[in-house]
């Protein structure tokens, strides 16, 4: 401890010396500083330049501007050549920095911290030291400087630093990664203790947010540098959801990668990390769905810390799905993800908020995928619901309901609420609306079975034996308070509402089958059919019941003095008009049913016409709902178009439809509902903030349905019923209407079918342009080889010529030959097998001459008749470059034969040459040997003479 004194005394007075100046006279900050700066570029000595930085970083506080302006070069010179190797130094360096690059929160525009950065960054080398000091420095605390150094580059340079980042050499954004890893070489510098790792990691999880913020391209090289494998290892070894602000920080990490990031959206799935995320909320992974979830999952102590990294966790999902049909839409089904926010939002103890935020992220997940929905139509599982402390369950808490499907989890908590979160839970029951439909969205078969599960099943209090879907949302649709001091939650026939619309809508089956159940719970055989009433009364009479009790809390409020609870009863009243304005779209049959009773007319003209005492949003659902029975009473029945037109023109009048309708649109509840009210980004959002208070109207799926078909029903009233529907009586009436059906049945056939013909007419129009084109190509091709072959064939014709006079010469050739062999053949019996070759070759010559003749002749007839029928050019053109080769093979083999003709004579002609040679030797040997037989003494016949003279004359006429 004395050493260390010591040093920083010797440090401090040297700087004080150095403040003084040469003989102790004070002198200014402005000659100090360069006094300091002048030591940093002329010292040898590190300590001297240590020094130098230290006094700079003690000015910098009082003489930032003066400071900034004159030494930053040599600060900067000192980071990248002292620094790396001296730990002080780079100490005193990092802090002097930062102190000059400082900014407050909302900096102005001549900042000095601002132009400070500026000249920092001014180029890539002084950034690219900062990254090599994470590598190479031994200590901790010039790496722990260095990375807050540069978390506050990239909070106000954020371009050029992620520029300067990506062309840095290596190690670059490794040597941040590597910080990553507390276990690690490099994590761990000398002379400090294990906890020093985890701060440096600590601080490059703090980094890599901004870091990465809106650069697609540094996403991908970090992403593709390890970054997930080493974020995940850090959430598990800190415990998932459960661990602190650690995994908070990592999970944030995560988020910057892969938000609006594809391809780092697709390498996540590729590493197979999607199946690490169900561990991390505590569910297990690869779960079997025949085996329920454990009981460490559903119950779970939930802090704030864990709901914020729930919270993350969800929203990574969200991320991850991307559009339908997506690849890792279908990964969440099979790694296990999608139950796991299955068991989460239905089946756990989860708030209100992170139960909202997995159904909003399984709604895309359901959406147009049938691996997904299939799941969720087969899964089963155990809702909880809360028990206060009894003698059966001393401490309370919560107990696990029988297995059911979880559709009818869904449904129980849209209509009834979530009764583990306490409350009404708007929140999560508005994402259950919106995650209902995206499971019956096209998705037939769930929506018929829902549909005929619609009977009223009545359970005894307390009863543990679930119901069907339907039956929930039929009781929750018609069940209503039978005393005003009864407790009545108006959510509850307006969320049953719209799952019933949802089920109807653009489907004219759903709504077949919807108008014939049956709710009644009789089971006498003996009922007449004509005594029961169809769902869509019953509907419009609860419809009846909620105006009267509207009605009645407006009056008991005023005559009591209490609060009303008028907007409960309008509340459910829009609730109903929802779902007829959607039932009754484009049904006619519907629409029959409804007109039925004349009575429900008075139901939507009473509010139009009432000037007060009702709400806005009640008088634009009725006005809309009077124009769907309008436009849409096509079948026949005792009200029919003709009825209702006076109505609309004489007794509301179109400018009170249109101004009732109009109200609604600009109401601010209506105006409010977006396609995402509900659907807070966890990552943007508090999610331990109490949304129950907001209020619902409306859910997105009815808002856009209303405002595509709006001016169709403001437009259908200005139109005469006649100009749709002609004259008719009332004898006639069905049959017309029946006609009219069909006639338009017909036309929308008939036109589909030349929407089609026209398509394929197009189609075929394309088709032959295109063939037209390939033919006219081929055309001009042929034309030239034909013009290339008439060529060749003249070219051929001279050949011929000069083939012909060839022969002829081969011809003289071989009748000098025939002379000299028929002279040659008392002499040697070889020259009879050499003629006999010769004859075959010449007959061999002139049969192929014939055959070339009778080619040329065909080929030139075939030539005439191709010029003659440009029609058949074509084919004739094939034929012609048959024939053309032939022609050409046989000319080839021609002269090969020719050739072997002339080797065969020239090797006979050697031949004889060669027999008389060897005869004249013989006959001079002979000679010799009479001409020794006389020397000796010999007798000599003179026969043998004689034929030696006749042998010499043979020999000399051979010669000749």
């Amino acid at each position: 401890m004395s050493e260390i004194t010591s040093m920083f005394g010797s440090r401090l007075t040297s700087a004080y010396n150095s403040l003084r100046g040469e003989l102790g006279a004070p002198q200014g900050a402005v000659e100090t500083i360069d006094k300091l700066v002048d030591r940093i570029q002329t010292s040898a000595a590190v300590e001297d330049r240590r020094t130098a930085v230290l006094g700079l970083k003690g000015l910098s506080r009082d003489w930032r501007e003066d400071v900034g302006t004159r030494a930053m070069p040599s600060l900067i010179a000192v980071l990248q050549h002292d620094a790396p190797y001296d730990t002080d130094i780079a100490k005193a360096a990092l802090e002097t920095l930062m102190q000059l690059c400082e900014v407050p929160e909302k900096p102005g525009k001549d900042d000095l911290g601002l132009r400070f950065a500026d000249a920092f960054l001014e180029t890539p080398g002084p950034l690219h030291s900062l990254l090599a000091l994470l590598s190479t420095s031994p200590s901790f605390y010039p790496r722990f400087y260095a990375l807050q150094f540069l978390a506050q580059l990239f909070a106000i340079r954020a371009t050029n630093a992620q520029a300067y980042i990506i062309s840095a050499p290596p190690p670059g954004v490794e040597g941040i990664l590597g910080v990553l890893d507390p276990r690690a070489p490099q994590s761990q510098p000398s002379g400090v203790g294990g906890g020093a790792g985890e701060m440096l990691r600590n601080e490059a999880l703090l980094l890599l947010p901004t870091m990465l913020a809106s650069n697609q391209d540094l996403q991908k090289i970090v992403a593709f540098s390890g970054a997930f494998e080493k974020l995940f290892e850090i959430i598990e070894q800190e415990g998932g959801s459960d661990g602190g602000i650690v995994v908070q920080d990592a999970l944030t990490v995560i988020a910057g990668l892969i938000r609006h990031n594809v391809s780092n959206q697709n390498y996540f799935r590729e590493l197979s990390l999607i199946a690490s995320i169900p561990p991390i909320l505590g569910f297990p992974a690869q779960l079997p769905l025949d085996v329920p979830a454990p009981d460490e999952t559903a119950l779970q102590f939930w802090p704030e810390q864990k709901i914020y990294n729930a919270s993350l966790v969800i929203g990574i999902v969200r991320m991850l799905i991307g559009g339908p049909g997506g690849g890792n839409q279908s990964a969440m089904a099979s790694t296990g993800v999608t139950r796991c926010l299955l068991e989460l939002a239905l089946a756990s103890n989860a708030t209100s908020t992170i139960k909202s935020q997995a159904l909003n992220t399984l709604t895309p997940i359901l959406t147009s995928s049938i691996p997904n929905q299939n799941l969720f139509a087969s899964l089963h599982l155990a809702p909880l619901v809360p028990v206060h402390a009894d003698l059966e369950h001393p401490n309370g808490g919560f107990v696990r309901l029988s297995p059911r499907p979880a559709v009818v989890a869904l449904v129980a908590l849209v209509v009834d609420g979530d009764p583990s979160a306490g409350g009404r839970g708007l929140q999560s029951r508005a994402a259950g609306v919106n995650m209902f439909e995206a499971f019956v969205n096209g998705n037939d078969d769930a929506r018929i079975d829902i549909l005929t599960s619609m009977t009223a099943q009545p359970m005894a209090a307390h009863s543990d034996a679930p119901q069907s879907a339907g039956a929930i949302i039929l009781s929750g649709l018609l069940d209503l308070p039978s005393s005003p001091d009864a407790p009545f939650d108006p959510y509850r026939p307006l969320f049953a509402s719209l799952l019933l619309s949802h089920l109807v809508r653009n489907s004219e089956h759903a709504k077949k089958i919807a108008r014939e159940v049956d709710p009644s719970v009789s089971d006498s055989a003996l009922e007449d059919d004509e005594d029961k009433t169809g769902l869509v009364q019953l509907v419009v009479g609860n419809l009846m019941m909620a105006a009267r009790e509207q009605t009645e809390a407006v009056n008991r409020a005023a005559r009591e003095g209490k609060p009303s609870d008028e907007e409960e009863w309008t509340r459910v009243m829009v609730g109903y008009l929802v779902l007829l304005c959607t039932w009754l779209w484009d049904s006619p049959k519907t629409v029959k049913e409804f007109l039925s009773e004349s009575a429900n007319l008075q139901v939507l003209i009473q509010p139009i016409t009432q000037t007060t005492g009702i709400d806005p949003l009640v008088q634009g659902l009725c006005a809309f709902l009077l124009g769907v029975c309008y436009e849409f009473n096509r079948e026949p029945g005792e009200i029919t178009r003709g009825t209702l037109h006076p109505i609309l023109h004489s007794r509301i009048g179109p400018d009170q439809f249109v101004s009732r309708m109009a109200r609604l649109r600009e109401d601010p509840r209506f105006r409010a509902v977006q396609p995402e009210s509900f659907e807070q980004d966890p990552t943007q959002l508090d999610p331990v903030e109490d949304l129950d208070d907001l209020e619902l109207w409306f859910d997105w799926a009815f808002v856009d349905f209303w405002k595509n078909h709006y001016y169709t029903i403001q437009r259908s009233i200005a139109i005469d019923p006649d100009a749709v529907r002609g004259p008719t009586t009332a004898s006639d009436d069905g049959e017309t209407a029946a006609i009219i059906m069909t006639l338009r049945q017909k036309l929308k056939a008939q036109t589909d079918e030349v929407v089609q013909l026209q398509a394929k007419l197009a189609a075929l129009a394309n088709e032959h342009r295109k063939e037209k084109e390939t033919l006219v190509a081929e055309v001009e091709s042929l034309s030239e080889q034909v013009a290339t072959l008439s060529t060749s064939l003249q070219t051929a014709d001279s050949s011929r010529s000069t083939h012909t006079a060839e022969l002829d010469k081969l011809r003289g050739e071989l009748e000098t030959e025939r002379q000299k062999v028929s002279t040659s053949e008392a002499n040697s019996a070889d020259h009879a097998n050499t003629r006999a070759e010769l004859e075959k070759a010449q007959t061999r010559v002139e049969e192929l001459e014939k055959s070339h003749a009778e080619d040329k002749s065909s080929w030139e007839e075939r030539h005439a008749e191709t010029e003659a029928g440009s029609s058949s050019l074509k084919k004739e053109n094939d034929q012609l470059k048959s024939h053309s080769d032939a022609l050409s093979k046989q000319l080839s083999d021609l002269e090969t034969q020719l050739a072997e003709e002339k080797t065969k004579r020239e090797d006979g002609e050697k031949e004889h040459e060669d027999l008389l040679v060897l005869l004249e030797e013989l006959s001079q040997k002979r000679r010799k040997d009479k001409e020794r037989m006389k020397e000796n003494g010999m007798e000599v016949s003179e026969g043998e003479d004689e034929d030696e003279e006749e042998d010499d004359d043979n020999n000399n006429d051979g010669e000749e």
